[in-house]
């Protein structure tokens, strides 16, 4: 497959791998975390937003559209995308746009020099990234020595990570309910497709990661359980997310809400630093 179904490509990244980084995020994702920053990331289609707080008034959505008697009323029609295109002020539009391999290489190769002196490259988000892996492999395949990662929950199917292992350089593998009961609850996620996909790149490159959530993921249980997976798997060193709630807009302009959570505070991820550190496991806050 030649092209991907994405939402943006951010340049100049700092927080997703190595280096200056350029990030893909892709669309779509087999879970549904409640703490989830990118909701417009979740479906595996393009859809329709209104971002009220940008509306001008102007109705040109609605002398485009015979549904629709005000601008909210895009809600009601999801699939129609020519709608909600050409809004002035950018307050209505569509999440997720196919766009070809070549047209995401072109953007990658642009900052060779930041990734060659920084040691960064390209890393493919998401939603969850391995859903798409051929379009992955095929924006690979265009820009040569690049180092690429992709950041994922590996809940995802067996033969997508078969694909990639031998053509991206670094998996970062986000960790994040390890209860079989509470991730399926929580998540919608299946723990045995994650233990199985988690065995197929083990003897690869990897960098395990840990979203702090309260009260899901960052509770007593979990990180018991969280510091037995490292030590079983020999894993010495985790970079821990800071968690935000950034993405309220995101999920106002899907006629969402966003569901509640909260970050720890400051002494207890020096608490979990310290009990990482008690079984010789480094630790990295990457605090956004």
């Amino acid at each position: 497959m030649d092209e991907l179904l994405i939402t943006g490509i951010q340049r100049f990244s700092v927080h997703d791998g190595p280096g200056i980084r350029t990030t893909v995020f892709l669309k779509g994702c087999t879970l549904r975390c409640p703490w989830c920053c990118n909701p417009e990331n979740i479906r595996g289609e393009p859809e329709v937003y209104f971002k009220e707080e940008k509306c001008i008034g102007c109705l040109e959505c609605v002398k485009r559209c015979s549904f629709l008697d005000k601008p909210r009323d895009i809600f009601r029609f999801p699939e129609h995308h020519e709608c909600a295109g050409s809004c002035p002020s950018a307050a209505m539009g569509v999440y997720g746009e196919f766009t070809g391999a070549d047209d995401v290489a072109e953007v990658i190769l642009r900052d060779l020099d930041y990734y060659s002196s920084t040691g960064g490259g390209v890393t493919f988000s998401g939603g969850e990234p391995l859903l798409q892996a051929d379009g992955i492999l095929s924006v690979t395949r265009r820009i040569g020595e690049v180092p690429a990662a992709v950041e994922t929950s590996l809940f995802a199917p067996g033969e997508a990570v078969e694909k990639l292992k031998g053509e991206v350089d670094l998996f970062l593998v986000d960790v994040k309910i390890l209860d079989d009961a509470g991730c399926r609850e929580v998540t919608g996620g299946d723990p045995e497709v994650f233990r199985r996909n988690f065995e197929r790149i083990s003897d690869g490159s990897f960098t395990v990661r840990f979203p702090a959530v309260k009260p899901y993921t960052f509770n007593r249980e979990n990180i018991r359980a969280l510091i037995r997976f490292l030590r079983e798997n020999m894993v010495d060193h985790i970079e821990v997310l800071g968690i935000h709630r950034l993405g309220l807009e995101k999920y106002r302009s899907l006629n969402l809400q966003m569901p509640d959570f909260s970050a720890p505070d400051d002494a207890e991820i020096k608490k979990l630093k310290w009990l990482l550190e008690k079984e010789s496991i480094g630790m990295n806050y990457l605090k956004i």
